[in-house]
This record gives C-alpha cells, sequence and structure tokens, in this order.
C-alpha cells in the first residue's frame, strides 16, 4: 500500500485517478486472461444437455407416437371352442345328430370412425408435447440467461465497491495523517470511518446475494455455477418490433400446446358423436359332427355365420351425456387458449416497455450521469483540497459517483433481462 508521505507528494486528486484507472485495467486484465470464464453461450449448453425433462418429455412424444399406431387398429379378434348339445346320458358325441365340437372367430367393430379419431388424437398429443419439447427448451434458456445475467451484475458490483473500499481506505489513512498534523478535525477521520463501514456492510450483502444468485444458476448447470464470469456483457440478438412478435404469438410453442390440448378435446367430440351408431361383431363358426345318418352316410359339418351391432335406441342418458361433456372440456380448452394469449400478450407488452425505457434510461446514464458524477467527484475532491469545502461534501461526492456506477451497471442488466424475456416470446435463440 502506498505510504501517506507519496500521497501527499503525488496529491490526493491525481491518486485517486491513477487508482482507478489502475483497479479497471486489473478488472479487465483478469477478465481477459481468465480462459475458464463461465460464457453465457456455454451455460446455455449446459443447461440444455443436463436437463432431465426435456429427455423425459420427448420420451413421452415418442410414446404416444408408438401409441397411435396401435389406437387405430381393430381389436384382437376372439377365438372360440364350445362343444354343443352334448348328450349327458352316455356322453357320446355320435349319438345325436344335432351334437357338435364348434370351432369359432369372432371380430368386433368399432363405431363409426371411433379408431381413426382415437389414433389421430393420439397423434395430437404427441405433437402437443413436442410443443413443450420446445417450449421448455425457450424457458431453460430464458432462466438460465436471467440468471446468469444477475449473478454478473453482482460480481461485477463487488468488483466496482472493492476498488471503492480500498480508494475509501487510503482516503482515510489521508485523512488520519492530516489530522494528527493538525490539518483536519476529528469529525472527518470519524465521518471517513463511518463511510468505510457502511462499504463493508454494503460489500456483504452484495456478496450474500451473489452467493444466491449463483445457487439459482446451479440449478440448471450445478457446480459449473461457481466459475468465474466474462468482464462484460454478452451481445444479444436484437428483438423485432412489437408488432412482428405480436403477430407471431399463435406460433408460440406454449400457444401450440393449448392449442393441441383444444384439438385434442375436439377430436373427443368427434369420438362421442360416433357413439350414436352401432358398433358390429362379426362371427364365423364351424360345427363338426361325428357319426352316420340313418341310411349310412356321414353327418354333415355346419358353418355358422354371425353378425351384432348394437342398438343405440335410448340415448338421453349415456350418449347424450358423454357429448355434452366432451363439448364442454372443448370448451374450456379454448377458454385456456384465449387465457394463455392475454397473458403472453400482457408479457410482451411489459417487458417490450420496460426493455425500451430502459435502454433509454441507460443511454443518459452512459452519456450524461456518470460523467456529471465522475466530474462532480473530481470537483469535490479538488475542493477540498483547497479547503474551499468540507469533508462531508467529498464523500458524499465519493458516494453518488459510487452509486451512479451501480445504478448504470443495474439498468444494463435489466434491459438484458428484459430482452431475454423478450426473445423467448419472439423464439430467437442464441
Amino acid at each position: 500500500m502506498m505510504n501517506t508521505n507519496f500521497l501527499r507528494r503525488l496529491g490526493l486528486s491525481q491518486f485517486v485517478s491513477l487508482f482507478i484507472t489502475s483497479s479497471l485495467m486489473l478488472v479487465g486484465f483478469s477478465a481477459t486472461v481468465n480462459a475458464e470464464a463461465l460464457s453465457l453461450a456455454e451455460a446455455e449448453h449446459l443447461a440444455l444437455k443436463g436437463d432431465p425433462m426435456l429427455g423425459n418429455i420427448d420420451a413421452r412424444a415418442q410414446a404416444l407416437d408408438e401409441a397411435a399406431i396401435a389406437d387405430g387398429q381393430l381389436p384382437d379378434p376372439r377365438a372360440r371352442v364350445s362343444l354343443f348339445s352334448f348328450p349327458t346320458d352316455t356322453f357320446e358325441r355320435d349319438q345325436e345328430p344335432i351334437t357338435q365340437l364348434r370351432f369359432g372367430v369372432q371380430q368386433t367393430i368399432p363405431r363409426g370412425d371411433t379408431l381413426a379419431l382415437r389414433s389421430k388424437r393420439t397423434q395430437v398429443r404427441a405433437k402437443g408435447e413436442r410443443a413443450k419439447v420446445s417450449n421448455e427448451t425457450r424457458k431453460i434458456t430464458r432462466d438460465v440467461r436471467e440468471n446468469w445475467l444477475e449473478t454478473f451484475y453482482w460480481l461485477r458490483a463487488e468488483q466496482i465497491v472493492k476498488a471503492n473500499k480500498r480508494l475509501f481506505k487510503e482516503m482515510l489513512d489521508v485523512t488520519e495523517s492530516q489530522y494528527a498534523a493538525g490539518r483536519r478535525n476529528q469529525q472527518d477521520v470519524l465521518r471517513a470511518e463511518l463511510e468505510l463501514g457502511l462499504l463493508d456492510d454494503r460489500l456483504t450483502d452484495i456478496q450474500q446475494k451473489q452467493e444466491v444468485s449463483r445457487a439459482k444458476l446451479a440449478k440448471w448447470i450445478g457446480g459449473e455455477s461457481l466459475r468465474s464470469l466474462p468482464g462484460s456483457l454478452p451481445v444479444l440478438s436484437e428483438p423485432p418490433s412489437l408488432a412482428t412478435i405480436q403477430a407471431g404469438l399463435p406460433q408460440h410453442p406454449a400457444l401450440k400446446m393449448q392449442q393441441a390440448y383444444i384439438d385434442v378435446k375436439s377430436k373427443s367430440v368427434a369420438i362421442a358423436r360416433e357413439a350414436y351408431k352401432p358398433a358390429w361383431t362379426v362371427g364365423v363358426d364351424y360345427g363338426i359332427r361325428d357319426g352316420n345318418n340313418p341310411d349310412g352316410s356321414s353327418r354333415a359339418d355346419f358353418l355358422t355365420a354371425t353378425l351384432m351391432f348394437d342398438l343405440p335406441l335410448f340415448t338421453d342418458k349415456r350418449q347424450d351425456k358423454r357429448l355434452a361433456a366432451a363439448q364442454r372440456h372443448e370448451g374450456a380448452a379454448k377458454y385456456q387458449y384465449d387465457d394463455k394469449l392475454r397473458a403472453l400478450q400482457s408479457m410482451l407488452e411489459k417487458d417490450y416497455v420496460t426493455w425500451r425505457r430502459l435502454n433509454q434510461r441507460l443511454e443518459h446514464y452512459q452519456k450524461t450521469l456518470v460523467g456529471q458524477a465522475t466530474s462532480n467527484s473530481e470537483a469535490s475532491l479538488l475542493a477540498y483540497q483547497n479547503d474551499a469545502t468540507d469533508f462531508a461534501t467529498l464523500m458524499r461526492a465519493k458516494i453518488t459517483e459510487l452509486n451512479t456506477h451501480l445504478k448504470a451497471l443495474r439498468i444494463h442488466v435489466n434491459a438484458s433481462k428484459a430482452q431475454v424475456r423478450l426473445l423467448y416470446l419472439a423464439g430467437e435463440q442464441q
């Protein structure tokens, strides 16, 4: 650490400028040489690669594809073996001419187009699961990006506060030296000690929030969340216009999921309508007879064909009710779609306004406020050196400068987070 004699020779204003410049150079250098820094793109890749939910949903979609084929097939035929009109007095098969050993096959044919509709309904469910995979992919990307950006903010805030803490410590040493020489009063020393203590508390709070943010990021990438981050924010793709995103919302996978749910209920309505049609059963039996006729000829075998069908005559308490229930479910699914669409539209309008206004504020901070806060701090320092202002004013200027830098960083991160949410709605991927 520099001694106070050197500081007095250098001048406090020159020291502050040199200190800030050196700190920023060191921060940038450490970020550059750290090849192990966790980039945003790598965090997204790790999260998507390691998330078990995506594999789970995709497996369900594949299972439904297989089930759709099975749902379109006729039921298995039924075989039947029976002993018809067997005499119980002698238990001889050739005693009576009507005694037969029968072998039969029976096939049931479901009502109307029920099989095709069931197959299509299962296919639509598979389509909904694939839309869910796409939506989950977008959600994971969005959440990882937001958690990464939040972690970036607290890491960068820690660097800024630590740099200012070292500066305040040097200023406290100078103030104590000047107080010992009789040039400053004790209140300046106490104020410097107070501000340094408040910075310590602020740093502890930042570190606590940093740890919480890393823990949230660890949900997606595990222990990789403990790695350092790059020294600058990544460049995200520019969102489309508000009108363009609004026009594309019906193609959002979250709404495709809801549309698939509507289609499933619509197929259920169609299946319920098929219940008014009869189901058919076709059967063929072959009866074998033993023994001979009275004239000595062999008894002929018998072939029996059967056709059975339902008689849906009384539908008011069965078919009518099931159809009405299916229609109610379809209506409820449509209401869910409308509700989800309104929710996405509200999210879009809110995030677009937030993103646009935050960028306006960021531009104002970067072009005006940060420079003004720095100039005010330097002017206060010069005035304090010339005994034109008191130490409290100098401290306020330094704290304002620190807060302005942190506020600019927060606005930048929040603008990026709003942009991430817009990209989730627009469907763009990094």
